[in-house]
């Protein structure tokens, strides 16, 4: 059976019941290059011919989820921006979804949160009449026992398999009622979810975990009844739904959503018809090469079950929330790569090795880190026997803490690399050299290992990597840097800049929501850090960074209260995979499409022209989406490469600025209507050989473009 005839089969016993939807789509084009987009519209419609809006629409390629999920709009409609990177025929339909009521209950803790031990947690709460019956949800995170009226009635570790506890006759009564639960934290974040529905002659009561909730560090005076002494509230961190890890399979208002890229088509799904694309082999297009500078590129392989699950992820990928085990995610991932010009790939190995005292002590998440490179290795070595110049691979490694057995653990790693990856005759010639050794890096950011004098194995080039060196300083004893704050810090050897990291953006020791960091910007802030990189030119230029997509939940004790690092919303944040541009994340709701990728595409062309002959330009205020209040907006914007004679400045296609020689304009939106406004900035007599565009990735243009950038806001 086709796999069209099986989409068909599966909408038909669905589309005939009276309340399911139906699903059209179309798309852009049939035939596409590998690794390009193809451009998908949905159409969610109920059965009484209403729009399906706020319908979820998830797409398919081949039988297998591919691309954002997303939230149909007012009429029932979603756009998806898919690229293809395997070649072949791709079979597309997209599945429809009703969305279900968002669970009350929140995950609790005291203010300890984070820390070993046990804690003692108590909520009273009244049923209105005699009671008939009641089902208890409960996840944890590590272990906690339940008590109800001094009864024990649960007791449960970790959050998976969170079939409800049928309460038995008895342990609920009518009026007041104490609910206890004592729970323990073996290591690292933790947290609490309890739900309780019970039935009762006046009425269905249920009781939730939320700030109302009493805390105690210590078992309280009467436990498991009420307590004697008045507790501490509970600490909340996130609802149900959306903390660091998602209750399995049955909690009250989470469905099992088809969100993992790779996820099968489920049976009885209602569905599109299939459209078939042919997707066929191409010749990638990269900016010429320079071995002499070579472009880093700062990559995760981390989004695999016992690491990374985009729980708290604040954008959408295009090609969804992926399993980093999957051929296609590394594929479409290495043509991107090379079509920006990268040189290198840093798979980061940073952190996995944390606690260890030998290699042979590595968890299952370390494990899967290994699975992961060795799927992209396997992919590099695939696509240089078929004739595409790949990058080189390289590994940001963690490190084990420098006491006894420590350096054991980091030079086991060492050693598996070496063996595995850099002697594998099947990778030959796909590792990178420094000095004519395999380079290697080392995350070290207090300098533990260097200011010990730690011997690691001397068969590798291996650079110690800090971070924020303008406030660390680490850049003095030659290390790299993951990310710095305020502006890029050259990292000096033998009298040249060895290496420098330019950023999408940046933050400091207050984190994101500092005033002093750097968002995005549109792309402002890498084109200004790029300023750094024509400067120094220096031997290893890292772009940080393409897909870290881990932020911290509400109130996690990795880090001071209100204090974020790693990533924030879309904005505060430091990504450039592309992403959708109105997918719904932890935080927020869409992304950076594919701007930042095609700013890095043509700051890296810019780079290795011998003298700047294009230009990059991008508006930094105001931010793609915003709502502009008033009858003024005030329009900035930076630029690198070739100085523009001027800039001029359209709103909606009409000229409101022009021959502005600085880098701002004041502009009236006296008489401009509500809804969507179209800004344009065009860099007079400036020339660009990539367009800046949010919906695809761009290519060298065979001539000369206007070197120009545009956006959309509204206007309330």
């Amino acid at each position: 059976m086709t796999l069209l005839s099986f989409c068909a089969l599966l909408a038909l016993p669905i589309a005939a019941r009276a309340a399911a939807p139906r699903v059209e789509i179309s798309v852009d084009k049939t035939r596409v290059g590998m690794g390009r987009v193809v451009h998908v519209s949905a159409r969610s419609i109920h059965a009484d011919g209403r729009p399906g809006a706020g319908d979820w629409l998830y797409p398919y390629v081949n039988g297998r989820r591919w691309g954002s999920h997303e939230i149909a709009d007012e009429r029932g409609r979603a756009e998806f921006m898919l690229p293809l990177p395997m070649v072949g025929v791709a079979r597309i339909c997209v599945q429809s979804a009703p969305r279900t009521p968002e669970p009350t209950e929140a995950w609790i803790w005291d203010a300890s949160q984070g820390k070993p031990g046990t804690i003692y947690l108590q909520k009273s709460f009244s049923l209105p009449g005699e009671p008939s019956g009641g089902s208890l949800w409960l996840a944890v995170d590590d272990a906690a026992v339940v008590y109800l009226n001094g009864t024990k009635v649960a007791e449960k570790a970790g959050w998976h398999d969170v079939a409800p506890v049928k309460l038995r006759p008895g342990v609920l009564r009518a009026g007041r009622n104490v609910l206890s639960v004592e729970a323990t934290n073996g290591a690292g974040p933790c947290g609490l979810l309890l739900r309780l529905e019970a039935a009762a002659s006046g009425g269905k009561t249920v009781v939730s975990t939320n700030a109302d909730w009493s805390t105690f560090s210590q078992k309280p005076a009467g436990w498991p009844d009420a307590a004697a002494q008045t507790g501490e509230p509970a600490r909340t961190f996130g609802r149900a739904d959306s903390g660091a890890v998602r209750p399995e399979p049955s909690w009250p208002g989470i469905v099992s959503l088809p969100w993992r890229t790779g996820t099968p088509l489920p049976k009885g799904a209602v569905v599109s018809r299939a459209v078939d694309v042919v997707v066929v082999a191409r010749k990638l297009q990269a900016p010429p090469a320079d071995p002499n500078h070579a472009i880093l590129i700062q990559w995760e392989e981390w989004f695999t079950q016992h690491n990374c699950d985009w729980s708290t992820a604040h954008a959408v990928p295009v090609m969804g929330f992926y399993d980093s085990h999957l051929r296609e995610v590394a594929r479409q991932h290495l043509i991107w790569f090379i079509e920006s010009g990268f040189d290198t790939i840093m798979a980061d190995w940073s952190n996995n090795i944390w606690n260890a005292q030998s290699w042979s002590e590595i968890g299952v998440g370390t494990k899967e880190l290994d699975e992961t490179s060795t799927l992209m290795m396997d992919e590099m070595a695939r696509m240089r026997d078929e004739g595409y110049a790949v990058p080189k691979m390289t590994f940001l490694t963690g490190i084990s803490y420098a006491r006894p057995g420590g350096p054991s653990a980091m030079n086991g790693q060492l050693a598996h690399i070496w063996d595995h990856y850099v002697a594998n005759p099947k990778y030959r010639g796909l590792w990178r050299e420094l000095d004519g050794k395999p380079l290697v890096l080392a995350l070290d950011c207090g300098a533990t290992y260097y200011k010990e004098k730690i011997q690691l194995d001397p068969r590798f080039a291996l650079r110690y990597c800090g971070a924020q060196q303008d406030h660390t300083g680490t850049d003095k004893f030659g290390f790299w840097s993951w990310m710095d704050h305020e502006k890029p810090v050259p990292t000096m050897r033998d009298g040249r800049v060895e290496a420098l990291t330019v950023h999408i953006g940046s933050f400091g020791p207050g984190g994101w929501l500092a005033r002093d960091a750097r968002g995005r910007r549109n792309g402002g802030t890498i084109i200004e850090d790029w300023a750094a990189a024509m400067e120094y030119r220096p031997r290893v230029l890292q772009i940080h960074q393409f897909n870290e997509f881990a932020g911290q939940v509400e109130g996690s004790p990795a880090a001071p209260p209100n204090v974020y690092v790693d990533i924030y919303s879309p904005e505060l944040s430091d990504d450039f995979e592309p992403t959708s541009l109105t997918a719904p994340a932890y935080r927020g709701r869409g992304g950076w499409g594919f701007l930042q990728l095609n700013i890095v595409r043509a700051l890296v062309d810019l780079y290795r022209q011998p003298v700047p002959k294009t230009t990059v330009v991008t508006i930094t205020e105001p931010l793609m989406g915003a709502v502009l209040e008033g009858d003024r907006v005030q329009v900035k914007w930076v630029s690198a490469g070739a100085p523009a004679r001027s800039y001029t400045l359209l709103l909606n296609g009409r000229v409101v600025a022009r021959g502005v020689k600085g880098h701002s304009a004041d502009v009236s939106l006296k008489g401009v209507p509500p809804g969507s406004v179209t800004l344009k900035l065009i860099a007079d007599g400036a020339r660009a050989r990539y367009a800046l565009s949010w919906t695809e990735d761009s290519l060298p243009a065979a001539r000369p473009l206007p070197a120009s950038m545009e956006l959309t806001v509204r206007r309330r």
